[in-house]
């Protein structure tokens, strides 16, 4: 019983040793993977902070441009162009103005005026649709409540 156990006590250290050198054998294919993982880690970072980036330089951009900016901004060329054409008449009431002059540009102001207050109404306009298109309690299935004048339009 004693040589049976000594006799499987050899076959397990022989059997660990070849173990070992299969193991050892290994070794450079596992370090060429760590390394590998190690770079794979250190594009994806790179690759993370390009997304973040790229995803906060969108959300400015979005920001800037997006359509209740441009109403604003709308408004603002609105506001001014109608306190232009109102600076134009008191200056010509007060006949600081020539009339050659005042028709001249108190014509282009309020072409200015004119064009931006359309932009804005037309802006509203789809703003509103497009709030109306992703309300589910709005119409969905009636057309004709899009167009209804009264809806679509909004007090400058």
């Amino acid at each position: 019983q004693f040589q049976s156990l000594q006799l499987e006590r050899e076959m397990c250290l022989a059997s660990n040793c070849t173990l070992a050198r299969v193991n050892l054998s290994l070794r450079p294919r596992l370090e060429d993977g760590k390394a590998s993982l190690a770079i794979k880690y250190q594009e994806l970072r790179e690759i993370r902070e390009a997304c973040w980036d790229k995803q906060q330089r969108l959300e400015a951009y979005l920001e800037n441009w997006s359509p209740q900016s441009a109403l604003g901004q709308l408004q603002a060329k609105l506001d001014a162009s109608e306190a232009e054409s109102e600076a134009q008449i008191e200056q010509f009431l007060a006949q600081d103005l020539p009339l050659g002059s005042f028709l001249e540009s108190f014509c282009q102001s309020r072409t200015r005026s004119h064009i931006c207050r359309t932009q804005l109404e037309k802006l509203q306009e789809l703003l509103q649709k497009d709030e109306v298109g992703r309300d589910p309690a709005g119409p969905a299935g009636d057309p004709g409540a899009l167009a209804s004048p009264a809806r679509s339009r909004l007090a400058p």
